[in-house]
């Protein structure tokens, strides 16, 4: 089985939001359940999201030039950013009014075994699309060697985070209508539907808070974690000739593109072909150990 691509992920979230929308707000409309609407909501703005994110990983895909000579990778977190404030916005407060309002001043509920039936549809569409980006990220951690929480918060695979966030929290939202409809048959007590949805606004703020956090870091040009640099470090003092590694600084340029700058002493009586030739041993053995090195630049200089 190949590899799953960001467009695989994105797009997949995007076909999953898109029935979630029609069949959701059809259903809203029949049951007049607020949770029913409040998933409709969260499928419109997962909708959105993936719209937004297909958007930005085609155009972080495009080469460099003259204006943009590292290339557009970092356009990715912009749009990432973007897709962060629509979640908390248009679907957490907005959830969170609702299922307020419902709790206040309920208004009643008809046909809720159709409403069970979607959220059942619902948990199934949004846990395949969540088991896909929860896959890519397995994969990184294959390849990577580090566990799945590390990726989580470490990863530059924006685009791949923010699904999987998105598909998490479709999921929850899904079985957080479960529950509150299933309390509200077993008690009758009808407030639980829009306690159902607030709480589906409330993850929905969290996640997206989550996820901007994240980008903020990388948009302001967050640095790899520790073992990385380790990594990019015994990479270039194993090659014969550098003497130590004098100074490091990493910030990703997108997703899973990193500009690595390396200062390194050498060891003395070396010509000047000596010099080039281990300044190419250096990055090829840095891109060979850390493959997401994608710009990589070797500076020869004296310890103070």
């Amino acid at each position: 089985m190949g590899k799953i691509s960001d467009i695989r992920v994105v797009l997949t979230s995007f076909v999953v939001s898109s029935f979630d929308v029609v069949l959701n707000l059809i259903v809203a409309m029949v049951t007049g359940s607020t949770v029913m609407l409040s998933q409709a909501l969260q499928g419109f703005s997962d909708l959105i999201t993936g719209g937004i994110l297909y958007i930005g990983v085609r155009r972080s895909k495009r080469g460099s030039n003259a204006e943009f000579q590292f290339g557009y990778g970092r356009e990715i977190f912009f749009w990432v950013l973007i897709a962060g404030i629509i979640m908390f916005a248009g679907t957490g407060v907005t959830s969170l009014v609702l299922g307020y309002r419902q709790f206040l001043n309920p208004d009643p509920i008809e046909h809720i075994h159709i409403a069970f039936l979607m959220l059942v549809f619902g948990l199934a569409t949004n846990g395949y699309a969540f088991g896909l980006s929860l896959r890519r990220l397995k994969e990184r951690v294959t390849s990577g060697g580090d566990r799945l929480i590390h990726q989580l918060l470490n990863s530059s695979i924006v685009e791949t985070k923010a699904t999987f966030i998105v598909d998490l929290l479709g999921t929850c939202a899904a079985v957080f209508g479960l529950i509150s409809l299933g309390l509200y048959i077993a008690t009758d007590y009808i407030q639980f539907d829009g306690i159902g949805s607030m709480l589906i606004g409330v993850s929905m703020m969290i996640g997206a808070i989550i996820l901007m956090r994240d980008v903020r870091d990388l948009i302001i040009g967050k640095a790899v974690d520790a073992s990385t640099s380790s990594d990019i470090i015994r990479a270039a003092e194993q090659i014969n000739g550098v003497h130590d590694v004098l100074d490091l600084r990493t910030m990703y340029l997108g997703s899973e593109r990193l500009l690595v700058i390396i200062e390194v002493h050498l060891a003395d009586e070396h010509t000047t072909d000596d010099v080039e030739r281990i300044t190419d041993e250096i990055k090829a053995n840095v891109k060979r150990l850390v493959p997401l090195a994608h710009h990589i630049q070797v500076e020869v200089e004296t310890p103070e």
